[in-house]
């Protein structure tokens, strides 16, 4: 079965026309092999600090699914000439509402901002999502200014503002969080 759901998020991400700039792109799951290319592209993207993070959250994943433990966790590697040039991932808290997921560790390298990819990668997750049952999309993200483009860029694709908590940060940095209703999305 997982592996129907990995060929129907290709397919998804497949379905859309490629501009000349897409050619060659190709998305597939995230596989544990991978960590140390995600965890660079996620710290040059987001900063040092949520590569740490993510480091810690891949190598739970991985640890779970190598001892056969479902963690509500799907990551996906968008690639280009076999460099990783793109992360996305849906995260269900298995203790959470059935009908709500997370947008997880969703970045692209810095240089391929501007391109499209972003857009066409969120669409293939929203596809996935939306094919898993779920209704409502969440995102995290932060006020500080480096997280300035990531809360314009949900903005434009159709998320809300949620909610929030204060000083989340050490730095004193809100966290910001978006939904998006996928019972309405094309």
């Amino acid at each position: 079965m997982r592996n129907d759901a990995n060929q129907r998020f290709a397919a998804a991400f497949a379905d859309r026309k490629p501009s000349t700039g897409h050619i060659g792109r190709a998305l597939r799951p995230m596989a544990e092999r991978d960590i140390r290319s995600v965890v660079g592209l996620i710290a040059r993207a987001m900063n040092p600090d949520e590569g740490d993070q993510a480091e810690n959250t891949f190598r739970f994943h991985f640890s779970c699914k190598n001892h056969g433990i479902k963690d509500g966790r799907h990551y996906y590697v968008l690639t280009h000439d076999s460099a990783i040039t793109g992360v996305a991932g849906l995260h269900h808290y298995i203790w959470g509402p059935p009908e709500n997921v997370w947008l997880a560790w969703f970045a692209l390298e810095p240089g391929c901002h501007g391109r499209g990819l972003g857009t066409l990668l969120l669409d293939a997750v929203i596809r996935q999502a939306k094919s898993r049952g779920y209704k409502t999309l969440f995102v995290e993200t932060y006020s500080t200014p480096e997280f300035a483009r990531a809360r314009e860029f949900y903005r434009a694709k159709g998320f809300t503002q949620a909610g929030g908590i204060q000083a989340y940060l050490a730095n004193a940095g809100d966290m910001v969080v978006f939904s998006k209703d996928l019972t309405n999305h094309v």
